[in-house]
């Protein structure tokens, strides 16, 4: 996303606007010091650099819209698409109909492209399942993914993975926190690779 964002504005438009305010300033009325129109410059590039930030990011952030329903991309994502121009509509759309096409452990699989929240949205687990406030969301504990997600039967869903099983830690057990590796609203981490070479595909 980001990348896209910088497209909006050519690779030197800042520093071609910050030039010409500086220019200008400069250049201006010699009733000012040099000091004093020097710390005019920097203070209107530093003012242009901050609008133009806002603008790029601004248009490219996606809402948190409690209300949007599920499959209605466009009702967060305004303006920009995530999905490739070619693809099909997605109103009314659950996840069991994107894994007709995206199937899990296949080459157009959404393990690692699609957020957790979206996948949790999809298969009916709406924003105030997890939070009590949806307008003031807090972090969500362990126990919260727990009530749902069964330990034994998440650590025996992965017992295969090689070299070790990614839900019965060495050093933790079954006791490690859901949140060091699953992200919800952003990409999740394989966490173990601070230290360990395990090529873990993260939902």
């Amino acid at each position: 996303m980001r990348g896209e964002a910088e497209t909006l504005l050519p690779p030197t438009a800042i520093e071609e606007i910050c030039e010409f305010i500086q220019e200008e300033t400069m250049t201006s009325s010699h009733a000012y010091s040099k000091t004093r129109r020097l710390w005019m410059s920097r203070s209107l590039q530093l003012f242009m650099l901050c609008c133009v930030s806002t603008f790029m990011f601004s248009a490219q952030e996606p809402q948190r819209l409690p209300q949007a329903k599920p499959s209605d991309c466009a009702a967060c994502h305004t303006g920009n698409s995530p999905l490739p121009k070619d693809h099909a509509p997605t109103a009314g759309l659950v996840m069991a109909d994107c894994l007709a096409c995206h199937a899990r452990g296949g080459n157009n699989s959404l393990t690692g492209k699609l957020p957790l929240s979206h996948v949790h949205q999809l298969q009916g687990v709406t924003c105030g399942k997890c939070h009590d406030d949806v307008n003031s969301p807090e972090p969500v504990a362990k126990g919260k993914c727990m009530s749902c997600h069964d330990m034994e039967k998440v650590a025996a869903t992965t017992a295969g993975i090689k070299p070790v099983n990614p839900h019965t830690s060495p050093h933790y057990g079954k006791k490690s926190d859901c949140n060091l590796c699953h992200h919800q609203h952003e990409k999740s981490e394989n966490y173990c690779s601070q230290c360990h070479k395990f090529d873990f595909r993260l939902p």
